[in-house]
């Protein structure tokens, strides 16, 4: 799709040793490539977030609890649109913004379905929530020395246990079987709609968010635990990855 005049958006998102390490930045790669919008990458290192969200004036993403304390979290993706000079940060307040700022591109929440995706979004975050250390120890490996450190001593922080403890024999079989129950019950969900996405023939936001929890796991995880993920469900996953796989643009 050519857009003549339109300056490139900025996309903000976590650089590492693979193609693309975030699910969460990822979603937002996904939309911008999917509506054909121009975008340029900037790269920012975890010890970098925070003062860019100082430097720029932009509010914490959210509030965690740390060592009892409400402590502010910054967080990517985050873009920058040269045309209205605004930034956006969190992935679904970007795809709003998106559809709302450029409503002759496709889509990614259609059909006022804003309410129903962010409840699919936050119910599949629900149900992955049990997995967040495995997907910690797994993940820290990818990332460059500068934010390795960054990562692995924020989460021994967050956590309260050694780095070590995060992926024990034992946590780690605890978790992928969470993984697997939350594959199941999201599976039943694409079941009910019949098409190969969500809502039928074309993705949306919550066909991305799926597949950046795909993506992850097949960058980050074990090749043989991304070949066991591929075959769960009649191989859903795999065929959504290859579905999505062309909105996935990794050159900018």
């Amino acid at each position: 799709m050519s857009m003549p005049g339109l300056k490139p958006i900025i996309f903000y998102d976590i650089p590492s040793i693979v193609q693309t390490w975030s699910p969460n930045t990822v979603k937002t790669r996904y939309c911008l490539t999917f509506k054909g919008l121009p975008f340029q990458t900037v790269w920012l290192e975890y010890p970098e977030i925070k003062s860019f969200y100082e430097q720029h004036s932009l509010a914490p993403t959210t509030l965690r609890i740390i060592k009892g304390t409400p402590t502010p979290v910054h967080t990517l993706p985050v873009i920058m649109d040269p045309n209205t000079n605004r930034f956006i940060t969190d992935s679904f307040a970007i795809a709003q913004y998106l559809d709302e700022q450029y409503p002759d591109t496709p889509q990614v929440l259609p059909h006022n379905t804003a309410a129903l995706v962010h409840a699919f979004h936050t119910a599949l975050h629900d149900a992955i929530r049990g997995i967040v250390m495995l997907g910690s120890f797994r993940g820290a490996q990818k990332l460059n020395p500068k934010s390795k450190e960054y990562y692995i001593r924020t989460r021994v922080e967050r956590f309260g246990i050694p780095w070590e403890q995060f992926a024990t024999p034992e946590k780690r079989e605890e978790q992928w079987n969470i993984l697997r129950a939350a594959c199941n019950t999201i599976d039943g969900w694409y079941a009910t709609g019949g098409g190969q996405f969500i809502m039928g023939d074309t993705p949306c936001f919550a066909d991305f968010v799926v597949a950046g929890l795909c993506k992850w796991i097949q960058y980050c995880f074990e090749n043989q635990e991304w070949e066991e993920v591929k075959s769960w469900n009649g191989g859903r996953w795999r065929r959504l990855v290859e579905a999505t796989d062309r909105y996935l643009d990794c050159s900018k």
